[in-house]
């Protein structure tokens, strides 16, 4: 495994939680303590509730998009970056009308057995000791009141 890779020859991976509807594709490669994900939400995109381990970084490549931490809203747009600490239930939705890429760090690792595409950055040489947390735990609940008030407080009606 070589520590550079070309976008052009990553296998293209999709969400690894639970969908309410759309879709992502993602690029992911990861070293010994995070991974980087580029992930493209499709218009309509609504992750069901999910938490992990890892802290996640996120910065809005094109495009907008909603996401809700615990009972908050953040609508970020192209240039915006959101924290999100380690195991808080959060998700996200797309509610414009065009695809929302974001990039994505996790640390430590968020499990990368557990999505299609991903990538080691290791050089020929180097033994992988990866720092990786279990996969994302998704939860069934009713996110329409909770998206509501968190929406209303920010001025936005759903």
């Amino acid at each position: 495994m070589p520590l550079f890779m070309s976008e052009k020859d990553l296998v293209q991976g999709s969400a690894a939680v639970g969908l309410l509807s759309g879709d992502m594709k993602t690029l992911f490669v990861y070293g010994n303590e995070a991974n980087m994900m580029v992930a493209t939400r499709s218009p309509g995109y609504h992750s069901k509730p999910h938490k992990h381990i890892p802290e996640q970084l996120n910065y809005v490549v094109e495009g907008e998009l909603w996401i809700f931490i615990v009972d908050k809203a953040y609508h970020l747009k192209k240039g915006d970056f959101l924290r999100i600490p380690g195991n808080l239930l959060h998700w996200a939705w797309n509610r414009g009308s065009v695809p929302c890429t974001m990039v994505q760090a996790h640390a430590p690792v968020l499990a990368p057995e557990s999505r299609a595409g991903t990538f080691g950055l290791f050089d020929d040489d180097e033994k992988p000791q990866i720092r990786k947390s279990p996969p994302s735990e998704t939860l069934d609940i009713d996110l329409s009141e909770i998206e509501r008030r968190a929406m209303a407080a920010v001025g936005v009606a759903v």
